[in-house]
């Protein structure tokens, strides 16, 4: 199964429930071609920084951009870990082979964030990939079971504009 499209992200922790879900589905054999774009709601100074950092891996290094994503979101995660010191950068680049110090881009956050507005997205994660764009919230019970089967469930939303609103407490 094909799934694409821009996925607004910050370092919450839904955006790292919704990439773990996203995980489980690539794992299940869904071809996953996404471009994650930075998005900020508030003055989390952890979403801030992180993606700023990305931002910056993005610009310098575009192929190692997910592994980055990847290593950054792990870290802040599982570890806990505060992406606002550089040692942590230092770690999630050693990761994704970077060399070298990063220097976040707070300005391209910026760019996004507002590109992201002007589409409608007003938290994260987000999906965009024409039309509306689709707020997207999982729970760890999403990992497990038929992951591709709520996969196709999201896509065929993407793809059904006439759909406006699902939520489940």
């Amino acid at each position: 199964m094909l799934f694409q499209g821009r996925v607004y992200y910050d370092f919450s922790v839904p955006v790292w429930r919704f990439y773990r879900f996203l995980t489980a589905a690539a794992n299940e054999g869904a071809d996953l071609r996404l471009e994650w774009c930075p998005y900020l709601t508030g003055s989390d100074r952890q979403s801030a920084e992180g993606c700023a950092l990305v931002e910056a891996v993005r610009e310098r290094l575009p192929d190692r951009h997910g592994a980055y994503l990847q290593a950054l979101l792990a870290l802040r995660h599982l570890e806990g870990a505060d992406v606002t010191d550089p040692s942590v950068s230092s770690v999630a680049a050693a990761s994704a082979g970077i060399e070298g110090p990063i220097v976040p881009d707070h300005a391209a956050v910026e760019r996004s964030t507002e590109e992201g507005a002007r589409l409608g997205v007003a938290g994260t994660p987000t999906i965009f990939r024409h039309g509306p764009v689709l707020q997207v919230g999982v729970n760890p019970a999403s990992y497990t079971g038929d992951v591709l089967e709520r996969l196709r469930l999201i896509d065929a939303i993407l793809d059904d504009d006439g759909i406006w609103s699902l939520a489940k407490p």
